[in-house]
């Protein structure tokens, strides 16, 4: 009785000890069969459902998802959010005329347009929901350049020649629908902080060779020349970087980093771009603040009057003084990062994403045959 009571015992254990065996294969099979972070799908990028000839373009990021879409029939614009992995699309704006302009601010949640008019239009500020927020009547039948101030949505730079002679400058107050004159020698003078902007005076010189460094304060409404040999710049949050052409060679173009701003950091040169003899400065995008500030940049020196030059999606690395290309691009053209700094938009449309990590551009057009 006993002998056979010992047997059934290590029978048992021999089926419990041969079960846990395949529990732990079955196990390691599935985690076997998981993706490591390496193979996990790449991001599906859609397409916009709309007919080639109705796209405008894509105006910007709306969020890490969603950009907002420019379409429209003749003189009946719409402005619409799209899912760039679902495909989702909303209208959210009918602007019943066509819409010149469009700039979303700094937050995400309001979006300034020009509309065009027999009697020269005007700006609207509208929200994510299409509610018109603010109008402001327009002298001017021509493009305004509208600079959101970042750090107080109430403010926003426009812009516009009301003649071949006569550049206004002014800042709009959304709050009071009241509009500024400021002192600046620029077109598109840039805010640094709530009461502080930048600009650079060009001289008049068509091959912005020449440039002195300006910041003004809407508060005195008085301005200081900072730094003069900039040509022009580019600043987001703290990040600032000047263009200067440089007087050791004659095809580059020096970059200097400040971080913050005005305190030095670095400087490196990259090769120089002009059209007709005027410098074509790169376009350079950051996510977020202390962030990689990623351009497109000219892979040699280019006279875009005689050639189209070739160029490449890259990041400034200033530590090494050198630029770490990611992806080469068929055209010079805008790009915009999103703000979780993995895609960046490109294109003179903004019709096609670049992904950083993939190293592909995807387009979210179809084009026609």
């Amino acid at each position: 009785m006993k002998r056979k009571k010992k047997k059934y015992m290590m029978f048992s254990l021999a089926i419990l000890l041969f079960s846990a065996s395949l529990f732990l294969l079955s196990c390691n099979k599935n985690q076997d069969n998981k993706p490591t972070v390496s193979e996990k799908k790449p991001l599906s990028y859609k397409e916009i459902p709309i007919e080639y000839e109705s796209f405008r373009k894509v105006i910007g990021w709306m969020s890490d998802e969603e950009v907002l879409i420019h379409s429209g029939e003749v003189n009946n614009d719409t402005l619409s959010l799209f899912n760039i992995f679902t495909g989702e699309t909303e209208p959210i704006y009918e602007a019943r005329s066509i819409i010149l302009t469009a700039i979303i601010s700094e937050n995400q949640q309001q979006i300034v347009i020009q509309v065009a008019s027999e009697n020269g239009g005007e700006l609207r500020v509208i929200d994510r929901s299409g509610a018109v927020v603010q109008t402001l009547p327009l002298e001017t039948k021509g493009f305004v350049n509208v600079n959101w101030n970042p750090a107080d949505q109430h403010h926003i730079f426009i812009s516009y020649y009301q003649s071949d002679s006569n550049m206004v400058v002014g800042d709009w107050n959304t709050e009071t629908n009241e509009i500024v004159s400021i002192p600046s020698a620029s077109l598109t003078p840039l805010w640094y902080s709530a009461n502080l902007y930048l600009y650079v005076d060009n001289k008049e010189d068509f091959s912005l060779e020449t440039g002195e460094l300006y910041m003004g304060d809407i508060r005195t409404n008085e301005t200081l020349r900072l730094k003069s040999q900039v040509s022009s710049f580019f600043i987001h949050d703290d990040t600032f970087i000047t263009f200067t052409p440089s007087d050791f060679a004659e095809d580059e173009l020096l970059l200097s980093y400040q971080y913050p701003f005005m305190v030095d950091q670095s400087f490196m040169s990259i090769p120089k771009v002009t059209m007709n003899n005027r410098l074509v400065f790169p376009y350079l995008s950051q996510a977020a603040r202390n962030t990689p500030v990623y351009g497109v940049f000219a892979k040699e020196a280019a006279q875009l009057e005689l050639e189209t030059g070739e160029f490449e999606f890259g990041e400034l690395d200033f530590e090494n003084k050198t630029i770490k290309p990611i992806i080469d691009l068929p055209d010079n053209a805008p790009i915009s990062m999103a703000h979780n700094g993995k895609y960046s938009l490109y294109g003179w449309r903004f019709e096609s994403i670049i992904d950083i990590e993939q190293q592909k551009i995807y387009s979210l057009i179809s084009m026609p045959n």
